[in-house]
């Protein structure tokens, strides 16, 4: 599976809604506008299954996918991340 980030740039109360109900607890959130979700899907799919796309869930936002990741978190990013083997630590 892909992993995505979903980042809402307007109300992200109402898109943190829609990344629950849609990936229950399989979601990470990274801060209070920012979403990790693996799907096996494209950024389209995604978007599309959380109302972004044609404006039902009331929000901005936009949804990126990708294979690498670094930088410095808490340890639960690390551990959230190394599920996914599409994805590559120090990118």
């Amino acid at each position: 599976m892909a992993v995505f980030a979903i980042i809402a740039s307007s109300a992200p109360q109402l898109l943190k809604a829609a990344v629950t109900t849609q990936y229950g607890a399989s979601h990470f959130q990274f801060t209070d506008n920012v979403w990790f979700v693996s799907d096996t899907g494209t950024t389209k799919d995604v978007a599309d299954k959380l109302g972004i796309s044609d404006g039902k869930v009331g929000a901005l936002g936009a949804v990126l996918q990708f294979g690498a990741y670094s930088g410095r978190a808490t340890g639960s990013v690390w551990t959230w991340m190394q599920q996914f083997p599409e994805t590559r630590p120090n990118g």
